[in-house]
């Protein structure tokens, strides 16, 4: 008789812990999801962007300046820095801004309303067949410049996946603000280079960043 009661107990006390267990998790879910990603990302190799790596990016290059050292960011490390430090001060119609690295090349996008677009009569047509808000990128390549800038060469720029005619570019920049420098081709923007650094380059999936003393090597 207290055999079988004790049975019936510890199947019951099991239950109760197997429901408390489920109903925690699903409370917790989120939290918990978060933690297997970190967990297997870390288990793969693979670097996830995050404020603290945004933090070990920002600490890298300030080490530019302070040691003349070079510096090499991953493509984990650059998405954080977009993410948790430069989204804020984007246009809020701005959204999801993401960086991808790949061999040379460098490729940025992000979710734009369509109002937003430059008003050109060579995208009108374009334009007109878009969603209200559609994923915007520009792929492109970094090139030296004079003083501390590096200039992005654009080799495409894309709405809602669609390649705009290669021949828009320069006016698409022009319209975006772009202004003129000294060896600045009509197709690249010039971009300003952290503190302590002479110039930038991309590798594999990491960009690459010189400090002064290595200009002319």
């Amino acid at each position: 008789m207290f055999g079988l009661l004790g049975g019936c107990v510890r199947r019951l006390f099991t239950l109760l812990l197997v429901i408390g267990a489920v109903v925690l998790a699903w409370y917790q879910r989120d939290r918990i999801l978060a933690v297997w990603r970190s967990f297997t990302a870390d288990r793969a190799g693979v670097q996830v962007p995050s404020p603290e790596l945004a933090d070990s990016a920002q600490a890298k290059l300030a080490s530019l300046s302070r040691h003349g050292e070079r510096v090499a960011l991953s493509q984990a490390e650059v998405q954080s820095l977009v993410q948790f430090r430069v989204a804020s001060y984007l246009p809020k119609y701005i959204v999801a801004p993401e960086v991808t690295l790949d061999r040379d090349r460098i490729r940025v996008q992000a979710r734009v309303p369509t109002a937003e677009f430059p008003r050109m009569e060579e995208l009108a047509d374009v334009i007109g067949f878009l969603p209200d808000t559609t994923l915007v990128g520009i792929t492109g390549k970094l090139i030296p410049l004079t003083g501390p800038r590096v200039g992005l060469a654009v080799d495409e720029v894309t709405a809602a996946r669609v390649p705009l005619p290669r021949g828009l570019i320069p006016t698409v920049l022009r319209r975006l603000g772009r202004r003129d420098e000294p060896g600045l081709p009509p197709d690249a923007v010039a971009l300003p280079l952290p503190a302590g650094a002479s110039t930038a380059y991309i590798r594999g999936d990491s960009v690459i960043f010189l400090p002064l003393q290595d200009r002319g090597r």
